[in-house]
C-alpha cells in the first residue's frame, strides 16, 4: 500500500494524466524482473541510472521478453503496454521515470525481484497501485476494493478446508484441479491459494487457473500476477461479466491459444530469416575466399 501511495502521488504531482494503465504499467513490468544474482550488481541501482530514453527501452524489451515465453498474458495485459508502442513524449516519460524512481526507492523489488516464487508471492503489489490511482468513484463504480493480503490468506484457507473436508488434513489437494475466481480483481485469492498450496509442499504449476474480471485493467494486472506468482502454463485471464457470459473463461482460452499460434508463427518466420541470413553470409564469405 504504501508503493501504491507513493505511486499514485508522483503521478498526479507530475501531471502524468488520466491514462493511469501508464504508471501501473511501469510498476507491472519492473515486478517481471529478477534478481538473478544476489552478489552481482545491485538491480536497483542499475535501473535508477538509466535516463528516460534508456527506461524507456528497458520497458519495451520486458514485456517484449516476456511476449516470447507467456504471449497469453502478456496480450491479455496489453492495455499496461501498449502505449509504449509509439513515441513517448518527454513530459510523460519524465512522468514514468519519476514512478520509477518512487517505486524502486520504496521497495518494490525487495517483493518482487527474489528468484524463488514463494518469496515473491507474499503479496498482491499491483492491487493498491491499481486503486491508488483510480478515483474514489471509478472504485465504487467498478466495484474494485483491495482486498489485505492477511484477509486473502485467511479466505483462502478457509475454501480450500470447505472443498476439503472429507480429509483429515489439507493434503487432499491434488494436481490438475481447477481453481476458478469469477470476479478476480488483480487475482489476490489465487495468489493466496498458490502459496497455500506451496504450503503443501505443492505445486501451482500442477493445477489449472481461471480468473475473470469485467474492468480491463484489473484483468490486466492479474495476468501480470500470474507470472509473477508462478501459478504455471495452465493459466486463463479473461476480461468479461463472468455472470452475463458464462463461457467467458472458454472463450478466453479460444484467444489465448489464438494468440500462442501467432507468436508461433513469427518466431518461426524469425527463424527463417535468420537463417537465410546466416546462408547469405556463409556465401559471401564461400565467394570471397574463391576469389
Amino acid at each position: 500500500m504504501e508503493i501504491g501511495e507513493a505511486v499514485a502521488a508522483t503521478w498526479h504531482k507530475q501531471h502524468g494524466g488520466t491514462a493511469i494503465e501508464a504508471p501501473i504499467g511501469v510498476v507491472a513490468a519492473l515486478s517481471l524482473v529478477r534478481q538473478k544474482d544476489p552478489s552481482g550488481p545491485d538491480l536497483k541501482t542499475q535501473i535508477l541510472s538509466l535516463d528516460g530514453p534508456q527506461l524507456i527501452g528497458m520497458l519495451r524489451e520486458i514485456w517484449s521478453l516476456h511476449w516470447m515465453h507467456r504471449p497469453d498474458l502478456i496480450d491479455r495485459a496489453r492495455i499496461l503496454h501498449e502505449w509504449l508502442n509509439g513515441d513517448v513524449d518527454d513530459h510523460r516519460m519524465y512522468a514514468v521515470r519519476s514512478v520509477a524512481k518512487m517505486a524502486l526507492e520504496r521497495g518494490l523489488l525487495d517483493l518482487t525481484a527474489h528468484e524463488d516464487p514463494f518469496d515473491r508471492s507474499t503479496t498482491d503489489v499491483l492491487s493498491p497501485v491499481m486503486m491508488c490511482l483510480r478515483s474514489r468513484g471509478a472504485q465504487q463504480g467498478l466495484g474494485e476494493f483491495h482486498t489485505p493480503a492477511s484477509v486473502a490468506d485467511t479466505m483462502a484457507y478457509s475454501v480450500f478446508v470447505e472443498a476439503m473436508n472429507s480429509y483429515d488434513t489439507l493434503k487432499g489437494a491434488k494436481g490438475g484441479e481447477h481453481i476458478y475466481d469469477p470476479a478476480c480483481g488483480s487475482g489476490g485469492l489465487l495468489r493466496s491459494a498458490a502459496q497455500n498450496l506451496r504450503d503443501q509442499g505443492l505445486d501451482p504449476a500442477d493445477f489449472q487457473w481461471s480468473m475473470c474480471d469485467v474492468d480491463e485493467i484489473a484483468a490486466a494486472c492479474a495476468a501480470v500476477n500470474a507470472i509473477i506468482w508462478d501459478l504455471g502454463p495452465r493459466v486463463t485471464v479473461a476480461c468479461d461479466d463472468s455472470l452475463a457470459n458464462p463461457n467467458a473463461i472458454e472463450d478466453a482460452w479460444k484467444h489465448a491459444r489464438a494468440v500462442v499460434e501467432h507468436r508461433d508463427e513469427v518466431v518461426g518466420k524469425a527463424r527463417i530469416i535468420a537463417a537465410m541470413r546466416q546462408t547469405q553470409h556463409l556465401l559471401e564469405r564461400a565467394t570471397a575466399v574463391a576469389a
